[in-house]
């Protein structure tokens, strides 16, 4: 557990130390199951970055006591993250990426919370709005894209990614005054966009997996970032 937690610690290192493809740790250090995992599968390691660099953000303003609770947090969530290992390969990858997409919202989540370091000393210009990410339900039947196939084809793909939409637009409209979360927000439907066309060619997944686990987790992200 105190080797999992330095290589989780390396994090703080600047990122051009490693290969922006990889995690966020040196791989030739990885011993244990779920950091061989980590290493081995893209997406995983980008999930591995994206925690990394909440929790730099997370931990840069805190205290020394909440830096301490962070820490045990962290550790607990370390046992989480190797207790997903199992015989069933593919429920175990599942359940990784799950707890890492988890950890990944706690501690974006925790980070955007986060006081300022420091005071601005003008008054910041205005914040351009940001492009908003065109995002609608899939019209079926869809006769391109994979993503927009499999939707159609699939039993309750087509609801979900109905959901999707729907709540998508609702959080956009609950952001519209807050420049920069409906930027952070934008940058997400961006980023869900490109990873539901990808599942297709996901390599070491299955594809259909990929893409149920892909809508599931962003709308729990819209969720979260329309919260507010």
């Amino acid at each position: 557990m105190i080797r999992a937690l330095m290589l989780t610690v390396l994090a703080l290192l600047p990122f051009s130390a490693r290969a922006q493809s990889g995690p966020s740790f040196d791989c030739r250090q990885a011993r244990a199951w779920d950091e061989r995992q980590i290493c081995a599968q893209a997406d995983l390691a980008e999930l591995d970055r994206r925690i990394a660099a909440a929790w730099r953000a997370a931990t840069a303003g805190a205290t020394a006591e909440q830096r301490a609770g962070l820490q045990a947090a962290q550790r607990a969530w370390l046992g989480e993250r190797r207790a997903c290992e199992g015989p069933q390969a593919r429920e175990a990858q599942s359940c990784l990426r799950r707890v890492m997409r988890a950890r990944s919202r706690d501690l974006e989540a925790l980070a955007q919370g986060a006081p300022a370091t420091a005071l601005p000393t003008a008054k910041p210009a205005p914040e351009a709005a940001p492009a908003a990410v065109a995002l609608s339900a899939v019209s079926c039947p869809a006769t391109a894209g994979w993503a927009a196939m499999q939707i159609c084809a699939t039993p309750g793909m087509r609801e979900l990614d109905l959901a999707v939409a729907r709540e998508a637009e609702a959080a956009r409209a609950r952001l519209a005054r807050n420049p920069a979360a409906l930027a952070r927000f934008e940058t997400l439907l961006r980023r869900y966009v490109a990873a539901r066309d990808a599942c297709g060619r996901a390599p070491g997944r299955v594809p259909l997996d990929c893409l149920q686990e892909t809508m599931e987790d962003t709308r729990a992200e819209i969720r979260q970032s329309g919260a507010g």
